[in-house]
Formats: structure tokens, sequence, C-alpha cells
């Protein structure tokens, strides 16, 4: 139930749908004269706001904040115990209804892997993710990981599975019990960088001090950020940035 729950509540979080649910407000109330001017004001208050998201590039400063939270390691240590790798840089559903695995935005999760586990040949290696879907959970993303790793070449059976994750909380739980590190072990963890904040939090929550190594920058870090006047896509990356604020509130709500 919370998880359908959480899932609705990301939903309505999306600020391009709550901008299509307030036009579709005030072309209501443009239809009824009694309201006209309400409408009209609300409009205009819209086609502003659409406007500023095209010259202020807030989605850009508000995900370096996400992704300056952990910074990449400047080196590593001669030893490394494990590496996990979390979920959602693949479409289980679609990858099942078409016969090949389908990457998402979020592939450089899983294309860091073999030069770590190059480099570590003893490490363990841990991928994280079930299904983060309501209505398919028999679809995990962990199930169409030896395919993508197989046709790469790489050696799928040096990779562990975690299938019954649904969120990033659950990733750590399930991926600790799988794993049962030992103290003074080194293990990184891989997910995006913008994603680190909220996934460093979960696994510190369930007693495992991970290493972060964030990949998948969407920000280069540095310099003025310029205006992309693109005010649909500024809207496409605050839905990233209103699903990981939200998930940090709730996971602090909920001691996860």
């Amino acid at each position: 139930m919370m998880f359908a729950l959480s899932k609705i509540v990301g939903a309505l979080t999306d600020p391009a749908l709550v901008v299509f649910l307030l036009l579709a407000v005030a072309t209501a109330l443009l239809w009824r004269p009694r309201f006209f001017r309400s409408g009209r004001l609300l409009l205009t208050v819209l086609l502003a706001l659409v406007l500023l998201l095209g010259l202020v590039p807030v989605d850009r400063w508000l995900i370096g904040a996400l992704e300056d939270r952990f910074p990449p390691p400047a080196s590593l240590p001669d030893r490394i115990d494990g590496i996990i790798v979390l979920g959602g840089s693949i479409d289980p559903a679609i990858s099942a209804a078409r016969g090949q695995v389908a990457v998402t935005a979020a592939a450089p999760r899983l294309t860091v892997l073999p030069a770590l586990a190059a480099a570590y040949p003893e490490a363990r290696l841990v991928f994280s993710g079930g299904s983060g879907r309501v209505l398919s959970p028999d679809l995990a993303e962990a199930d169409q990981i030896h395919r993508f790793y197989r046709d790469l070449g790489f050696p799928t059976e040096r990779i562990e599975l975690e299938r019954l994750s649904r969120n990033t909380y659950e990733n750590a739980r399930y991926s600790r019990d799988l794993v049962r590190p030992e103290p003074g072990q080194i293990w990184l963890l891989v997910t995006s960088a913008w994603h680190m904040p909220r996934a460093v939090g979960c696994f510190r929550a369930v007693g495992w001090p991970v290493r972060p190594y964030p990949v998948d920058y969407r920000t280069t870090g540095a310099g003025p950020v310029l205006p992309s006047f693109n005010p649909l896509a500024t809207l496409a990356e605050l839905a990233l940035v209103a699903h990981e604020g939200v998930g940090l509130v709730a996971y602090r709500l909920r001691g996860w």
C-alpha cells in the first residue's frame, strides 16, 4: 500500500503535470463568464512561469546541488571488497517485450562496472534492482543484467543479483542482507550523482558505510550556467529534482 502511495505522490509532484492541471483549471475558468478574470490571471501567471523557466536555469542549479553533495573520489584504495550498482538504468518492461535490453538515460551506472571490476578482480560485484512498477512487480531489472553484460563480453558469473528491492531503501536493506558486509570492509556504491545523497543516506540508515562512486552527471559543476531557452526540458529536469526532493523528505521522516 505504501509503495503504491509513494508512486502516486511522485506522479502528482511532477512539475509538468502540475502546470498541465493548472492550465486545465485556467481553461475551465475562461469558459465561465463569472470566473473569466480569474482564469485570465491564472493563465497569465502560468505563461510567465513557463517563460521564466526558459530564462532562469533553476533546474541546473538544483541538480548541481544534488550532484555536488558527494564528489567522485580523488583516488581509490588498493583494495576494494565489493562494488554495488543500483538499478534504474534498465527498463525491464520494454526489455521483456522486445527481447533485448533497453537501457535508460542512467546507463552510465552499468557501463562503469567493467573498468572497476578489471581494476579490482577480487572484489564482489552486486547489482541491486527489482521492479519499481506497481502493476508489474515481477519484471525485475536484475533479470536483464546477465544478458546486458553477456552481450558486452563481460563475465556474468561474477555478478550477484538482488532482485527484490522496489526503491532505494530496499536496495540498501536487501543488498546488506545478501552481502552481509563485515566491519572494516570497503564497498563502492555506484549510482547517478543526483541520486547519491538519498542512496548514501539509505545505506547509512541500515548500518552500512559505503563509499560513494557517483556517475551519470547532468551538470558540468563549473562556470556560470547559461539559460537553455527550453522550458519543456527545464520542466523535465525539475521533475527529477522534485522526485529526489520528495524522496529525501519522505525517507527522512520514515527513518530510512
